[in-house]
């Protein structure tokens, strides 16, 4: 007689969908009868599409509150193990869970299946020792995460004490990794030991996958297992083709992403919540979709203490909340929502601020600038450079600084005071209701706010187009910029432009940077830039494109990708590296320089390359420029205050949806795809034009000397401030 078995597809609460996953194991399994289990909204479960969903009738109270208690995968695990009780005492002789999204079935998988006599069967994510190698993940993150996946398992007809001892103890309060550890022991687990199944990022055998195992995998950023690792990984996709092949036959089965439960009328569970749910395991919870209003009158005076409780800010800030601090902090959390992160809200306040002080009698003659006046980041220049304009113009002025920042600290003498009715904030758009929620004195006093404002596109989202109605005008410095939120803007919106300061550089030329010293002879084009302003919109795989279009290997030029923070962004730089890939003559060098030697680099090469999608400004070109190396760039954004066919060579350009954002850039905004053709005809004409490239940067430099000096820029905005234009 043949066994029963029953494949149980757990569908997390997001966009991920079974049925592709369904098929495989049609396909693969034809006598498996397939069912899935929806642990999301009650009320937004996919269309049925073939697969039969086994908890519809899962809808009672204990259900509902199990999906929020605790870690997310707890209430996964509690509705995949009812169903697989429903399964067993059907007459299943095996119920095998599998997580939409996190695996992928490429060929059978009796190797899980395959004793009949196991009560459980689980997987090891690493069943062999790891090497030390210095790899990441090592053993204490298998330690951590679980010797054991979560996202895979097997019951057969003895494991009805496990899955009751499990299903007691998904209460919330034990991570499902631990549970499964112990489980394990008590229930004399299987262990399936085939290399086949469970592959991911913790192991991959030389031979053909069957079940893969990647729950940090995102169909979007197909260059990489875990896209949100920051060192080098111990699986690494690029390089193998075989693991490319295998992770592009499991995208559809593995499409979708994964997105936080939200209660009727948009109150998202966070962590708070999970927690006070899980907490509260004694005492009656209503149901939270099918008694919304009760559970929210539950939970309110809840929410609040555990919150106070979890944070070290507020505890700090408010370290009596039912006593001496109670009505602070009752202020703090009637206010929260416009300026923390809690649920439908935005980001806690930075406790360590100094204290602005407030003048009693504020005068109309001077401003209140505001700004990272003390941390080492380009705002934080920008902010410096606008007291050293107002300064220059002999305008009153004090200097108020902003913490939101994790930047190095820079020495800016600040005063914190607040003496003038007039305040400039060089803070972004999205940072202002943040601003508000640090500086309540400032927003209360000030009778003219202006936010000095930078963006990247043309299309300004709908975040920051809120963040509007907090100012009375807004001054940007690029046209690029101003044309930006000119358009969508219902306040003034003036370009103000900020000179760019002759950078300074070190002493140390080609034969001093240890990645140049064996092309020290040979012409260099350089691309530079911080992954963390974005990869995609930096765009270094269009110049390496560009390049190869436009030189033979080792025709002679050298390609320089010189990045910064690629270990923060290391599926990014993976893709550059990829990208470079076979050719000797492009190197891709990561390594953060002192902003003197970075501009030492800058001035011995002899071009620099940006085919950016957008810049709100493009400093890196102007530096460029006053540095007399010779510069191509893209037809579009912020530099074209600066360059133009004369100083430079500029490339077409066609506008495209924004793909890989990395959630700063709305896939509903464009931006320039450049030229690449045309892009590596200019690098030709660059490198065997010597008349041309020293045409280009003398005329470059001119440029850069004929911009308006500080003290234009304070007369400027003294008339702005004062003359009522």
């Amino acid at each position: 007689m043949t066994a029963r078995i029953a494949a149980v597809l757990v569908v997390p609460n997001g966009s991920h969908r079974p049925q592709p996953l369904a098929e495989a194991i049609r396909r693969l399994h034809p006598t498996w009868q397939i069912g899935a289990v929806w642990c999301g909204d009650p009320h937004l479960r996919p269309g049925s599409d073939g697969v039969d969903w086994l908890d519809r009738e899962m809808s009672d109270a204990a259900s509902e509150i199990a999906i929020i208690a605790g870690e997310t995968q707890v209430g996964e695990w509690h509705r995949a193990l009812a169903a697989t009780t429903a399964l067993l005492a059907d007459g299943v002789d095996t119920v095998v869970l599998l997580w939409v999204g996190s695996v992928a079935v490429l060929s059978p998988i009796d190797a899980l299946v395959d004793d009949a006599t196991a009560s459980m069967t689980l997987v090891a994510r690493a069943p062999k020792p790891l090497d030390d190698d210095g790899l990441s993940p090592d053993e204490m993150e298998l330690v951590a995460e679980g010797i054991y996946t979560s996202n895979v398992a097997a019951f057969g007809t003895s494991a009805v004490p496990a899955v009751r001892w499990l299903l007691s103890n998904l209460d919330g309060r034990i991570p499902v990794a631990a549970l499964l550890s112990r489980a394990a022991q008590l229930f004399a687990a299987r262990v399936c030991t085939d290399e086949s199944i469970g592959v991911g990022r913790w192991r991959w055998p030389s031979t053909e996958p069957a079940l893969l195992d990647v729950p940090g995998y995102d169909t979007r950023t197909p260059w990489a297992l875990e896209p949100k690792a920051q060192r080098e990984e111990r699986i690494e996709l690029m390089g193998h083709t075989e693991r490319l092949d295998a992770i592009r036959s499991a995208s559809p089965q593995l499409a979708g992403s994964r997105s936080q439960l939200c209660l009727p009328g948009g109150l998202v569970v966070d962590a708070t919540i999970r927690k006070v749910v899980a907490d509260s395991r004694d005492t009656a919870v209503p149901a939270p979709w099918s008694d919304t209003r009760a559970f929210r009158a539950w939970l309110a005076p809840r929410y609040w203490p555990a919150l106070h409780a979890a944070r070290d800010d507020l505890k700090i800030a408010f370290p009596d909340p039912t006593g001496r601090s109670a009505e602070d902090f009752q202020r703090w959390c009637r206010g929260a929502f416009s300026f923390d992160d809690v649920p439908m809200l935005l980001h806690p306040p930075d406790l360590t601020r100094s204290a602005v002080i407030v003048n009693e009698h504020l005068r109309d003659d001077g401003v209140n600038l505001v700004g990272y006046f003390d941390s080492a980041l380009g705002l934080g220049d920008v902010a410096r450079r606008l007291r050293e304009a107002v300064d220059a113009a002999g305008i009153p002025h004090t200097a108020i600084a902003s913490q939101r920042t994790a930047s190095p600290a820079h020495d800016a003498g600040i005063d914190n005071r607040v003496e003038f009715t007039n305040s400039v904030c060089v803070v972004t758009a999205d940072q202002f209701p943040y601003l508000g929620g640090d500086f309540p004195q400032l927003f209360a006093t000030t009778r003219r706010m202006i936010g000095y404002w930078f963006w990247e596109l043309e299309h300004v989202p709908l975040h920051m187009r809120q963040a509007i109605a907090l100012v009375d005008e807004i001054w940007a410095g690029s046209r690029f910029v101003t044309d930006a939120f000119a358009a969508v803007a219902p306040v003034p919106v003036r370009h103000v432009p900020i000179p760019v300061a002759e950078p300074k550089r070190s002493g140390r030329g080609r034969t001093d940077f240890g990645a140049l010293s064996d092309v020290t002879d040979r012409p260099l084009l350089l691309a530079v830039f911080d992954h963390l302003s974005v990869t995609e919109r930096k765009n270094p795989l269009g110049v390496i494109d560009a390049f190869r279009r436009a030189f033979e290997p080792n025709e002679g030029p050298v390609l320089i990708i010189k990045t910064m923070n690629g270990h923060q962004r290391r599926p990014n730089h993976q893709r550059v590296v990829a990208a470079a890939d076979g050719r000797d003559d492009i190197r891709v060098w990561d390594e953060t320089l002192t902003r003197a030697d970075q501009m030492a680099l800058v001035g011995c090469v002899d071009c620099v390359v940006s085919l950016h999608r957008s810049e709100g400004l493009g400093l890196h070109l102007a530096e460029a420029m006053w540095l007399r190396t010779p510069t191509i760039a893209t037809r579009y954004s912020g530099n074209l205050d600066f360059m133009n066919d004369d100083n430079s060579l500029l490339i077409d350009y066609e506008l495209v949806s924004v793909e890989h954002g990395e959630g700063v850039y709305p896939s509903v905004a464009k931006w320039a795809e450049p030229d690449l053709d045309d892009a590596a005809a200019a690098m030709r004409r660059i490198i065997s034009d010597h008349e041309l490239a020293e045409r280009l940067s003398v005329a470059g430099r001119e440029t850069m000397e004929r911009q308006p000096s500080l003290a234009d820029t304070g007369s400027l905005i003294g008339h702005l401030l004062f003359a009522g234009d």
